[in-house]
């Protein structure tokens, strides 16, 4: 397999030459996708907003199965031909293959004060918000304003509030909840209302009956059996770790293909027999 060790002495020159695992932690820092002022009435604190959060789903790149190099797509219009940048407007969908043409220009003079501002314009208990209308979470850090995202932070540290505003983020004026995080002042974007569905909406929950009460009882116990300290440090990522060691393996020379994990043994009959079986399984 030539690819593979062609990969594998790329991953050890990278090794000699490049970036440490070692090496401190902020020169890995994500860029800024946001800057702008916290306002609070007359005060305004410049900040710089970083994603909090980093996806570390497996990433696979397609390639050419006889040439092993990267597909790459371009982009085509109905009449099949290839479209360059420049020539691309966008179009407010009407309805079946009718738009309103808008320029970018137009799109972007159309954005909020919230595109460089957030206006804090209420302060709330953080525990009241419905973590179902929680989106993503930035980091903000002081752009120069040191003095008033200390005094900031301390106050949001001290009373446990947090403040309400809006932000404009690509193509979408959003709520966000700012607030105090380990040393830090975050920031969460909010989902609108109705963006969240109400389950209430469903008849297939409505028509649902009501448990026995033996079973009610050994569901209870279950639940009693397994409880304890939430601890999300506990959990990792199966896939990712067993394709890593699948490439580690195929990089070495070696095809170790992951085994599946074995059936704990046969399904049961009933609800009720599950139930027992795994109260049992617990004592």
């Amino acid at each position: 397999m030539p690819e593979v060790a062609q990969l594998a002495q790329e991953n050890e020159e990278k090794t000699q030459d490049g970036p440490k695992a070692e090496e401190s932690l902020t020169s890995a820092l994500p860029r800024t996708i946001w800057s702008g002022n916290l306002r609070i009435g007359l005060v305004n604190i410049p900040v710089k907003a970083l994603s909090m959060t980093r996806d570390m789903r497996i990433s696979f790149r397609m390639l050419h199965k006889s040439c092993k190099t990267p597909i790459s797509f371009k982009r085509f219009c109905q009449e099949g031909d290839e479209v360059p940048m420049a020539d691309i407007v966008y179009g407010y969908p009407l309805g079946k293959s009718k738009y309103v043409v808008l320029e970018k220009k137009e799109i972007d003079a159309a954005r909020p004060e919230s595109k460089n501002t957030i206006a804090l314009d209420r302060f709330v208990n953080f525990f009241e918000i419905d973590p179902h209308y929680f989106e993503n979470t930035y980091l903000l850090l002081p752009d120069r304003s040191d003095e008033a995202y200390s005094l900031l932070r301390s106050v949001m540290e001290k009373t446990g509030k947090a403040a309400i505003g809006r932000i404009t983020l690509r193509t979408k004026e959003r709520v966000v909840l700012v607030h105090y995080y380990r040393q830090a002042i975050v920031a969460t974007t909010l989902r609108y209302s109705d963006e969240v569905l109400d389950p209430q909406l469903y008849p297939a929950l409505k028509e649902l009956a009501k448990p026995g009460e033996k079973e009610l009882e050994l569901a209870m116990q279950i639940i009693k059996s397994l409880s304890g300290e939430s601890d999300i440090k506990t959990y990792k990522d199966e896939y990712r770790e067993r394709i890593e060691a699948l490439v580690r393996s195929k990089m070495a020379g070696a095809v170790a293909v992951p085994e599946k994990k074995k059936k704990t043994g046969p399904a049961a009959k009933s609800l009720m027999e599950a139930l027992r079986l795994t109260a049992e399984s617990l004592k």
